[in-house]
């Protein structure tokens, strides 16, 4: 049974990914077993794993006008791009060398609408998860000839996770700009990961997985 490193997987999406994910040993792993902007724990776990499949839900996502970005809450910023960009380069780093001796290895990174259809206050979120799908391109031309693949899925607004932040009425404006008219299912992630999983010729690929909203 190949093994999963589920990252974010205690968090709203990860917690019921798990249950479309069964023919897989999966690890749940929150920002309390491993924290991914810590480099040092991030090679810990993997030197001490034998990891098939990476999947990187986590995320943090900070709203604010450009203009608005001062003292009070300029952190903000270092704070995205350590979870997003350090994050997954953290993960990356530590996970592939025993991929790439393996022979064998399958990453998806998670990716979002906003990569190629920002809005109003994502400057910072936009522009990290632009840089994930640059970033599996690159990762796709180091390593598929050891057959490591490296996608995103540009997930749209999910019934789950971060949509559920998004304050209403603004939620309920959103969903009737999805042409399907309705949140995307955890289940329907789960059949975008199985098929990166399952399809080596596919790689570097930014899936859309959003009802239609971003062509």
């Amino acid at each position: 049974m190949k093994q999963i490193a589920l990252f974010g997987g205690t968090g709203g999406l990860g917690k019921q990914l798990q249950k479309y994910l069964s023919e897989y040993d999966v690890i749940p792993l929150g920002s309390k077993d491993v924290d991914v902007t810590d480099y040092s724990a991030v090679k810990t776990f993997f030197d001490t794993h034998d990891i098939d499949i990476v999947i990187n839900l986590s995320g943090y996502n900070y709203n604010s006008p450009i203009h608005k970005y001062n003292e009070s809450n300029i952190d903000q910023i270092s704070k995205q791009l350590d979870v997003v960009v350090k994050g997954s380069m953290n993960i990356l780093s530590a996970c592939l060398p025993k991929m790439r001796v393996k022979g064998y290895g399958r990453i998806i990174l998670t990716s979002s609408i906003l990569s190629s259809k920002p809005v109003f206050g994502t400057a910072v979120y936009s522009g990290c998860k632009a840089y994930i799908d640059n970033l599996i391109k690159t990762c796709t031309v180091e390593n598929l000839s050891k057959g490591i693949t490296c996608n995103s899925l540009q997930l749209g607004y999910m019934d789950g996770g971060l949509t559920y932040e998004v304050p209403e009425p603004f939620r309920t404006e959103v969903q009737k700009t999805i042409p399907l008219k309705r949140w995307g299912t955890i289940e329907e992630i789960a059949n975008a990961i199985k098929y990166f999983i399952d399809t080596e010729y596919t790689s570097a690929h930014a899936m859309k997985v959003n009802g239609g909203l971003d062509f």
